[in-house]
C-alpha cells in the first residue's frame, strides 16, 4: 500500500491557469490581417509543483504567473505571426523556460478568423 501511495503522490500535478489573456497582435496570412493588430485571447495552463508555496504562502516559492502573462503578451505583441500555431509554439517554449513548469498547454483563440464562425483556436501541449 505504501508504494501505491507514493506513486499516486508522484503523479499528482498542480496547475496554474491563465484564462483569456487578451492581447492585440498581427496574426494572419492575408494582407488585410497584416495591416494592423487584431485582438486575440490565450489560455495558458502550467503544470508545476505548488506544495512548497502552499506550505510557505510566499510568492518566492511559486511560479510568478504575472511574469508568465507578461512574457506571453510580449511575444504576441512583438511578433508578426502568419499562423496561430506558431504563436502558440513560441508562447509554450517561453513558459517551459520557467524552472517550475513541467507541462504547458496553450490555446490561442483568433476571433472572427472565419465568416460564420465565432473563433478559431489552436491548442498545443508541450513537456520538458
Amino acid at each position: 500500500m505504501k508504494a501505491a501511495r507514493r506513486t499516486t503522490k508522484a503523479l499528482a500535478t498542480d496547475w496554474i491557469h491563465l484564462r483569456q489573456v487578451a492581447v492585440r497582435c498581427v496574426l494572419g496570412v492575408y494582407p488585410a490581417e497584416r495591416r494592423k493588430p487584431r485582438k486575440i485571447r490565450m489560455d495558458i495552463s502550467l503544470a508545476c509543483g505548488l506544495r512548497g508555496a502552499m506550505a510557505s504562502d510566499r510568492l518566492r516559492d511559486t511560479l510568478n504567473y504575472e511574469t508568465v502573462a507578461a512574457d506571453a503578451a510580449a511575444i504576441a505583441k512583438t511578433g508578426k505571426f502568419f499562423l496561430v500555431e506558431t504563436l502558440a509554439e513560441r508562447v509554450a517554449a517561453a513558459c517551459l523556460r520557467h524552472a517550475p513548469v513541467r507541462v504547458v498547454r496553450v490555446v490561442v483563440d483568433k476571433p472572427g478568423a472565419l465568416r460564420h464562425v465565432r473563433s478559431v483556436a489552436v491548442e498545443i501541449e508541450r513537456r520538458k
